[in-house]
């Protein structure tokens, strides 16, 4: 749909108001803004690797970088320096997050040479980051049941979807167990690795599967229902958009490819496009406060 080439197309998230898709160049530092009426995608230049995006109640995009939080206002691409992540004995990059019902801005933290051990988990509640998960290898997928009790979360490094009891009141979660144990699903693809998430409008859990090809479709109770085939393997998020929130995006990457994949695939890193049949939900929005912002520049588009 769009032959983007990214080389780490990552975070899809759907403006409702601005009718147009978000979506991340993680380690090209790009953050896309994607007009699938007009068919036109534009890149705001952020400098650092940027690992999600998030929709803010002020207009404005809340994006997670290398070294902290960043706001991207869409309409000028002045970036401001919302809050820095504390430096640690191994550097680490922003890989996927989200806002959870109550507006606080979820992000995974992974080393950049992927060592086990050195990922996060980490909330942001207007103050300051909380780490809520460690010893984590790719933090990966996140999303939430439509009543907002469940979490659901993946860590890469493991064949299984998680879940997780989420407070409606303080957003603390607890009892991390097995969703889906993919290694159990005769449709999974057996090199996949289970990458992001997002969940549709019947509570139904969408998985991309990086390596494997395709995105999966599972019931409230972790029963597998359907399949997506994309064109190329790796496979790396998805998230319902358009008007009426009807159709599936997805990102893919070329990260890590060989020259006979590349050949082989062509649009890898592109962005796809399906319609399930079934319909997502809004994005969340981010309604926590920032603090005091640092120094400000412009965005390259």
């Amino acid at each position: 749909m769009l032959d983007a080439h990214a080389e780490l197309g990552e975070g899809p998230v759907w403006d409702d108001g601005r009718h147009v898709l978000w979506w991340v160049d993680i380690m090209a530092g790009r953050v896309h803004c994607f007009d699938p009426m007009a068919g036109l995608d534009r890149a705001y230049e952020m400098g650092t690797p940027v690992g999600c995006v998030a929709l803010r109640d002020d207009g404005r995009l809340a994006v997670a970088a290398a070294d902290g939080l960043l706001t991207l206002d869409p309409e000028t691409g002045a970036v401001e320096t919302a809050a820095a992540f504390e430096p640690g004995a191994v550097a680490l990059r922003s890989n996927d997050g989200k806002s959870d019902p109550l507006g606080r801005l979820w992000i995974d933290r992974m080393a950049f040479d992927r060592a086990a051990g050195a990922g996060l988990l980490v909330r942001f509640d207007g103050s300051g980051f909380e780490t809520v998960l460690g010893g984590l290898a790719i933090p990966n997928g996140l999303a939430w049941s439509g009543d907002g009790r469940r979490m659901y979360f993946v860590d890469s490094r493991d064949p299984v979807i998680s879940v997780l009891d989420f407070d409606m009141e303080s957003s603390a979660v607890e009892r991390r167990r097995p969703f889906v144990r993919l290694v159990d699903v005769p449709e999974w693809p057996r090199r996949g690795v289970p990458d992001g998430l997002t969940v549709d409008a019947e509570d139904c859990v969408w998985a991309a599967a990086w390596g494997g090809g395709c995105v999966l479709r599972f019931g409230p109770d972790g029963t597998f229902i359907g399949r997506i085939e994309v064109p190329v393997s790796r496979v790396s998020s998805c998230s319902f958009g358009g008007d009426d929130l009807s159709e599936l995006f997805i990102t893919t990457a070329w990260e890590d490819a060989t020259a006979e994949e590349l050949a082989a695939q062509p649009n890898a890193g592109g962005l796809f496009r399906a319609r399930p049949g079934v319909r997502g939900r809004p994005a969340r929005r981010c309604k926590i406060g920032v603090g005091t912002p640092g120094d400000v520049e412009s965005a390259a588009l």
